[in-house]
């Protein structure tokens, strides 16, 4: 606290200020989630809109705040409002932004972001994350589109990810996330949690693209609204906010789309992610996040696709090739290792045979689930989530 006085000011002299300037006519807007104080210091005029910080808040949120703000600015034409997080710049510069849109100062997110990001910082960098720029973005189709009234997420399923022009050294861990906690992550979903990232991302037909999916399930998790990818190797984390409503089951981002990607040493001329979503209306059979593919559940998958349109060379091949493509390559890894006892199950002896059959069953078990990616990385319809676009042309 005492080193944060030297660059930010002291509640006593804001106090002051705002009570020698503005007495009676402010009201103090705290977007801090992390830091909230006792609102009787402001006479009891603060509101709270709380989210954390390098993050993005939930639509409502933004709508909520600028109604607020509007009805507090339109009772008295001298009234103020003072907003604030911890710097004063980002979460401060995505609802301002979001503020002028909604009382008409100009008629773009562009035009807004760049007025506040003139007045806020000598160098215009104020608002500059990303995700917190689409979400001005976001709340701008809102008032456009919708009245400016929230809209329910549209539910989705999330089918995997596609990274394009990915270089080696980029084989992320992925953790997918709400405003409620966290839906889905690499570190701890039974059939990845054991696998490191170069396990689990596979090369897809086409050069230079790596395919992240569950391999029978249909897809990752479910999606309604705003949510949240994270990615993280060795040289740290790039995530992205979006919301369901406001993008296609085909989502593109760059590395100007990705928060964070920016402070990353190695270069990655022409990295992509894209980000794969399919409409759900929940009435879709759920399976455990640890069952294994059955012939019924690829069936369902494979129906899921053909209802969206797509056309791709996943069409030839079957839930039982695929069961079938499974099975052999389990067969492989126990027919490898039994090569090596044969003379030792020939012979008669039970507890030497029982002994083999007990270590087949053990690496088996062992190596599941990983032969289970394996063997379907090796048909590349997995990949094409009902679509060609994994394959050269040709």
């Amino acid at each position: 606290m005492l080193r944060q006085g030297f660059y930010r000011n002291h509640m006593e002299e804001v106090i002051r200020f705002f009570e020698t300037y503005h007495k009676d006519k402010y009201k103090v807007y705290n977007l801090c989630s992390e830091r909230l104080y006792d609102a009787s210091l402001f006479e009891g005029k603060v509101a709270s809109f709380p989210f954390d910080d390098h993050n993005c808040p939930p639509i409502r949120l933004i709508i909520s705040f600028c109604q607020s703000a509007y009805s507090w600015l339109k009772e008295d034409i001298e009234n103020v409002v003072v907003v604030h997080c911890k710097a004063g710049m980002a979460r401060t510069g995505l609802m301002i932004s979001s503020l002028l849109l909604y009382l008409k100062f100009f008629p773009t997110a562009e035009e807004s972001i760049d007025y506040y990001n003139q007045k806020r910082c000598v160098d215009g960098k104020g608002l500059v994350l990303p995700s917190q720029i689409r979400y001005v973005k976001y709340f701008e189709r809102t008032l456009i589109y919708f009245n400016g009234e929230n809209q329910p997420g549209r539910r989705c399923i999330l089918r995997g990810f596609r990274l394009h022009h990915c270089p080696y050294w980029i084989r992320p861990s992925i953790t997918v996330s709400d405003h409620n906690g966290v839906l889905f992550s690499t570190k701890k979903h039974p059939r990845t949690k054991d696998l490191s990232p170069e396990d689990f991302w596979f090369s897809a037909p086409k050069k230079g693209v790596m395919v992240f999916a569950l391999p029978g399930e249909s897809g990752l998790t479910e999606l309604a609204g705003d949510f949240k990818v994270h990615f993280n190797d060795r040289q740290g984390d790039f995530y992205c906010w979006l919301n369901t409503t406001m993008i296609e089951n085909r989502k593109i981002l760059s590395t100007g789309d990705l928060d964070g990607f920016d402070k990353r040493k190695l270069p990655s001329p022409g990295f992509q992610v894209e980000i794969v979503l399919v409409d759900y209306s929940g009435t879709a059979p759920t399976k455990s996040q640890s069952e294994t593919p059955t012939n019924k559940q690829d069936e369902s998958s494979g129906t899921s696709e053909s209802a969206d349109g797509a056309t791709s060379k996943s069409k030839t091949t079957n839930s039982d090739q695929v069961a079938s493509l499974v099975k052999s390559t389990e067969k492989v890894s126990i027919g490898s290792t039994d090569t090596q006892h044969t003379h030792a199950i020939n012979e008669p002896r039970k507890d030497t045979v029982q002994q083999a059959a007990d270590a087949a069953d053990a690496r088996v078990s062992i190596s599941s689930s990983e032969s289970q990616f394996k063997a379907m990385a090796a048909d590349a319809s997995v990949f094409s989530f009902g679509d060609e676009e994994d394959f050269d042309s040709e």
